[in-house]
């Protein structure tokens, strides 16, 4: 028996034993990518598809069985059950077709077992298509070199108006095809055109490109795919252009000058000339004693040039003569411009004046001041001092406390006014703000000044409860609480807000202190968002001026679900409207998605004015249908200035309420002006793709050894730059004369050099000695024999490479292009080719699909090339003129530059400046009404050339040499219209 009972326990350890306590257990992780699906705008009526990849990022599996929408319109098509183990991903597609125009928001549930919730946030906005492209592929097949295949694609004018036709072509061989829209640019209501589309190849091998025509206002254009076949110099002296930038009086900058002896003889050094300084403002810091006056090969010396400016503008352009020369040489050394211009601080402390307006006695107002940096370098905000010369009390709303701002970022100081009882009269005083940037300090003072006054108790009409109801997870619903007057005496308003400890799905914007005359209102717009399924609570706060009721609480509430009955789009927003131009009109959808009916049994509309109408009123109650669209148009005319807002409820049978928040703004002024602050640091990342043919050796040489230049002006500007560099070659070529070094034998297939990372395959500022490893991995060999640059591009930033560590298709660990582009960085490609591009894609296809990469934002993508020049005669050993990379850089307003350069300091130079410039577009708020009138200041100063009104982003885009300088302020001040 004892036998027994020992058997029984030892069993018992040996089964337990093998099942670990559950705070050992191995954890899956729910990953995935994107991490919210945004659409952007598609055609109403037509369905467009993105892929979402699930990854398990844990170590134990998990299963996925579904997937559910919490809105109509998006769906996702059905799929197998799958599992996906530690390290597994997988694809799903996604689709939307929006029913009617305007915002989607929502979010997509996949049904797992993982210990993470599968919740992706989805976002669209549906827009009127106004023409019918088929996207169906035309394949020229076969052409022989010289000769022109063509086909045909027929497009339509679905609409009852005219219609413009606009075609482009992009693409890395777009250069191959050519496509005519005849004559007329307009299509007349219901007119059918045929499009002629030629291909004339240029170069052996596919070529491939997109030829896309515009469907809608601001949305993807449709895309009919198009498929057929068919040195160095001895001296390097960078920058060449010293730009200071802006200096306040009474400072001073420095930069340097690099001098690098690049040939194999010494050459002679005399040191360095100021020869041209305007105005006394330039100085020669440091000039280094070279040994023997002699510069040996390879050696590098430094010279320190200062800027100290005596009066505001721009300063007269000075010139430095570097003393170098090969020896027996009395020409001339290089010269080095020097360009800078006086200001006020880079620090800005806005605004210049703060006035609170009237105040309530016994009651307090606080307004912010903003300290913009708009230096180069991080700024120390310190020795706040707030004086009062007159009346009440001016006051810190925190603790005073040093804080560090980065470049191109903002500080925010809190200043509270409290009116001196019984002072009738205007309270002044003056806030100044130290601020260190490196060894400068500076002092910027702001006035200040408010008014107190006696106020009767405030007569006030605010709703005690703000309900959202029924909100899809995911979707944003937006209603105002309005606060007015319902007294015959003024009201003071001391600030309305939403209440700490809200639920952070509730969101909203502080309405700041004011005096609401008699009948007048404000308005607090809170938006809810939720992120989950369940209830969510918040409270709104107001301070009046009265003796009991001064802090009024509103209750705020609502519900995420998850349901097949909906309202697109929850929040009707028709923007600011002039009072003199009549109504606006907007349409929405009530959508049953369920499998049975949905019986509705009422729509109201709730406002505190007149300003909104929905109809038709009479459409519920009433029964939808599975799969009903019932279509109501909403109308909004203002009656007087400020923030409108109602609430369209939806009542169904079982109780539950829908709700649709409508939103607009009457103005009855006639201008609008726009501000910006031009970035100080931008983000920029950077692909070289770098022929790796037979020829190339000296050019390659010539790169790697001029990266100073090309940095020139993304270190003037401290730019964030991430550089990668890939090849030109797709496959592997071994066995010839010469071995292609990095771990793919020439073949990197768009992977970053070297794929063996046997040196860093990102260049970052942070990167030690990036020069040299930048010298290094320009050195890609010379082995390959098929050019094929674009396609090469086009792959290092593609699926699978672009968001990958790791490259599962070969052997090589860690060879993925994981981390190199960013989605909120500049992108600049850059082609070093000798030889023609021979990828199969047309030169559109690889212009469509980078520009995609950037949102289509022109601004952020510079295409720039050092190939063959298409006269062949200025560049003897140039095997062929790159035109497909000519052709590319020309549409995308990139550089081009001649592989036989003979300054490549010079021509990178160039290149940077396209690469590293500053932004040259700013999107406007509002349509304007005149063209003509609108008025483009910078930092002040009246600008009247160098820049152009685009309509078709409603944005004004400066020339790239006219583009403002890193932090300063530009403003566009333009007349409003009514459409």
């Amino acid at each position: 028996m004892r036998r027994l009972y020992w058997v029984a326990w030892v069993a018992w350890v040996l089964v337990s034993g093998c099942e670990p306590p559950s705070s050992q257990r191995a954890r899956s992780a729910f990953v995935v990518n994107p991490e919210a699906i945004d659409f952007g705008a598609a055609a109403v009526g037509r369905t467009k598809s993105l892929k979402l990849r699930v990854t398990n990022g844990g170590r134990a599996s998990y299963r996925v069985e579904g997937a559910v929408s919490s809105i109509p319109n998006v769906t996702v098509p059905s799929f197998a059950p799958f599992t996906l183990s530690g390290g597994g991903e997988r694809e799903i597609e996604v689709l939307f077709k929006p029913d009617v125009e305007g915002p989607v928001q929502g979010s997509l549930e996949l049904i797992t077992d993982a210990d993470s919730r599968g919740d992706v946030p989805v976002l669209g906005r549906g827009v009127k298509a106004f023409v019918e492209v088929p996207e169906t592929e035309l394949d020229f097949g076969n052409v022989a070199m010289g000769l022109v295949e063509m086909r045909q694609v027929t497009v339509r004018n679905p609409s009852d108006v005219e219609s413009p036709l606009e075609l482009s072509l992009q693409g890395t061989d777009a250069d191959q095809f050519t496509a005519e829209r005849g004559e007329a640019e307009m299509l007349a209501p219901g007119e059918s055109r045929v499009v002629s589309v030629a291909f004339a190849p240029k170069r052996l091998g596919s070529a491939s490109a997109e030829l896309r025509v515009a469907v809608c206002e601001g949305c993807e254009p449709a895309v009919v795919p198009l498929r057929g076949t068919g040195v160095a110099s001895k001296l390097e002296v960078t920058p060449l252009r010293l730009d200071f930038g802006r200096v306040a009086l009474g400072a001073s900058a420095e930069q340097s000058i690099t001098v690098r002896n690049q040939g194999n003889l010494p050459l002679r050094w005399s040191g360095v000339v100021l020869q041209d300084n305007p105005g006394n403002v330039y100085r020669v810091v440091s000039t280094p004693v070279v040994s023997g006056g002699a510069l040996e090969p390879g050696a590098v010396v430094e010279v320190r040039v200062a800027f100290l400016p005596t009066a505001l503008g721009r300063a007269g352009e000075g010139r430095v003569e570097v003393g170098v020369h090969e020896q027996g040489s009395s020409a001339p050394g290089p010269k080095v411009s020097l360009v800078g211009e006086g200001g006020t601080s880079c620090v800005s402390v806005l605004p210049r004046e703060l006035d609170f307006g009237v105040v309530a006695e016994g009651m307090t107002a606080t307004r912010s001041v903003e300290v913009v940096n708009r230096c180069r370098d991080s700024v120390l905000v310190n020795n706040l001092r707030l004086d009062t010369a007159q009346g009440g009390y001016f006051t810190l709303a925190q603790a005073p406390a040093s804080v560090t701002v980065p470049p191109g970022q903002s500080s925010y100081v809190g200043i509270t006014f409290s009116p001196r009882t019984g002072t009738a009269r205007a309270s002044t005083g003056q806030l100044a703000v130290t601020v260190r940037s490196g060894g400068t300090l500076s002092t910027e003072a702001v006035g200040l000044k408010g008014t107190g006054r006696v106020f009767q108790p405030c007569q006030f009409q605010l709703p005690e409860h703000l309900r959202f109801g029924k909100v899809p997870v995911g979707a944003e619903v937006s209603m105002g609480l309005v606060l007015r007057n319902t007294g015959t005496q003024p009201c003071y308003l001391a600030s309305m807000q939403l209440a700490t400890g809200s639920a952070p799905s509730f969101t909203s914007r502080t309405v700041r202190n004011g005096v609401l005359l008699p009948g007048a209102k404000t308005t607090l717009v809170v938006r809810f968002k939720p992120d989950a399924e369940g209830p969510f609570e918040g409270l709104a706060e107001a301070w009046v001026n009265h003796p009991t009721q001064g802090h009024p609480l509103v209750a705020l509430s609502g519900e995420g679900v998850r349901g097949c009955f909906a309202i697109q789009p929850t929040t009707v927003d028709f923007g600011l409207t002039k009072l003199a131009c009549g109504p606006r009109t907007r349409e929405l959808l009530a959508i049953n998605d369920c499998v049975g009916p949905v019986q509705v049994a009422g729509m109201a509309l709730e406002q505190t004015g007149t300003e909104f109408q929905v109809g038709p009123m009479n459409a519920f109650p009433s029964q939808l249908a599975p799969g009903a669209r019932v279509k109501l148009t909403a109308r909004y005319e203002p009656v007087d200035d400020g923030i409108d807002a109602a609430a369209l409820r939806f009542r169904l049978e079982d109780g539950s309420e829908y709700t649709a928040g409508l939103l607009g703004k009457g103005a009855t002024k006639a201008e609008q002006t726009d501000r910006f602050l031009q970035e100080s640091k931008a983000k920029v990342d950077v692909l070289f793709v770098v022929d790796n043919s037979g020829s190339m050796m000296e050019e390659q040489q010539s790169l790697g050894q001029n990266f100073a230049a090309f940095l020139s002006a993304a270190t003037a500007s401290s730019v964030d730059y991430r550089i990668g560099v890939t090849t030109t070659g797709l496959e592997s070529s071994p066995g010839g004369w010469s071995e292609c070094p990095g771990g793919a034998q020439g073949g990197e297939n768009g992977r970053l050099f070297p794929v063996d990372n046997s040196r860093p395959r990102i260049i970052t500022p942070a990167t030690a000695n990036a020069a040299g490893v930048f010298a290094d991995n320009t050195k890609v060999g010379v082995c390959h024999w098929n050019e094929q640059g674009l396609d090469a591009a086009h792959r290092a930033l593609s699926d699978p490479l672009l968001y990958n560590q790791d490259d599962t298709r070969t052997q090589q660990p860690n060879d993925g292009n994981g981390g190199f582009l960013r989605p909120d960085a500049k992108l600049a490609i850059i082609f070093l080719s000798d030889e023609e591009d021979f990828s199969a894609q047309p030169v559109s296809f690889y212009e469509t699909y980078f520009l995609a990469l950037k949102g289509n934002d022109k601004t952020k993508l510079s295409i720039n090339a050092i190939v063959g020049p298409m006269d062949l005669a200025t560049c003897p050993t140039s095997s062929s003129s790159g035109s497909r990379y000519i052709q590319l850089a020309q549409a995308t307003g990139g550089v081009v530059e001649s592989i036989c350069t003979p300054n490549w300091a010079a021509s990178l130079e160039k290149l940077s400046n396209s690469a590293f410039g500053p932004n040259r577009k700013f999107p406007l708020t509002q349509v304007p009404a005149d063209t003509a009138r609108i008025v483009v200041t910078v930092d002040g100063v009246l600008v009247t050339t160098g820049w152009e009104y685009d309509a078709a982003t409603n944005s004004v885009i400066f020339e790239r040499d006219a583009a403002p300088a890193p932090g300063t302020w530009v403003e566009v001040t333009y007349p409003l219209g009514c459409n």
